[in-house]
This record gives structure tokens, C-alpha cells and sequence, in this order.
């Protein structure tokens, strides 16, 4: 996954860059074919800082979360934490269905168990004793 960190409008520290590096790479713990995530840091003036999360997953679905916080590294944890909720959320629908039809939850079918076999006889009039 290539993670990109953008900064608008002002200079942050380089702790706060990597800080931001940091939370994005560990989205991938949340789905695993994340081709590309930008995170891009702004000065947002009177309001304080702002934080946004784009992610590029596969089939050309883009996840976008956003967050304003007082301070740089405040806004990254709330952006972080929208981006873990939706990343949870898309991955749960894409591979939901098919999961609850294997188990019968979907089509209504009784579960699938290993190949039937019969129990052994017990019985005293069996040929081979």
C-alpha cells in the first residue's frame, strides 16, 4: 500500500508527519487490498486543524473521511478512527453474503457437514464375525 502524506497551508513538524504515516499504515490491519492512502493535513484558520483520509481499495471504491480538531494530531486520531469505521464497514459488506449463504444463513439451507457415514453395526448376526 503507498501512503502519501500532503500538507496545505502551513508547516507542520516532521513528528506530525510521521505520526499521520503511522496511522495510515495501520489501516491495512483493517483491509488488507488498500492499493493507495493519502492523508492530507491543512491549517483550516479560526477553526484549527484538519485532517483528511482518502483511501483507494480495489474495483475503484474510494473512502473518504474528514475531521477538524483543535490540534494536528488530534484531527489525524479522529480521521483515523472514521476511516477504521468505514474500511470495517465496506469490507463486511463485500464479503458478508457469501459467508452467510456457505452457512445457509442466505439460501435457507441446512449447513454443510463432511460426507454422511452410517454408524457401524452393533449387531450380532453380522456375516463376517
Amino acid at each position: 500500500m503507498k501512503v502519501t502524506v500532503t500538507v496545505r497551508h502551513a508547516r507542520f513538524p516532521r513528528e506530525v508527519r510521521e505520526y499521520a504515516r503511522q496511522k495510515a499504515e495501520s489501516l491495512e490491519h483493517y483491509y488488507d487490498h488498500l492499493r493507495k492512502l493519502e492523508v492530507i493535513l491543512d491549517r483550516d484558520g479560526a477553526k484549527g486543524f484538519t485532517a483528511e483520509m482518502i483511501a483507494s481499495a480495489v474495483r475503484g471504491h474510494v473512502l473518504v473521511c474528514h475531521a477538524v480538531q483543535p490540534s494536528a494530531p488530534a484531527a489525524v486520531d479522529v480521521a483515523h478512527e472514521k476511516m477504521e469505521r468505514q474500511l470495517t464497514k465496506f469490507k463486511e459488506k463485500l464479503v458478508g453474503p457469501h459467508h452467510r449463504a456457505r452457512e445457509g444463513g442466505a439460501r435457507g439451507g441446512r449447513p454443510r457437514s463432511g460426507p454422511s457415514v452410517p454408524p457401524p453395526r452393533e449387531s450380532s448376526q453380522d456375516p463376517w464375525w
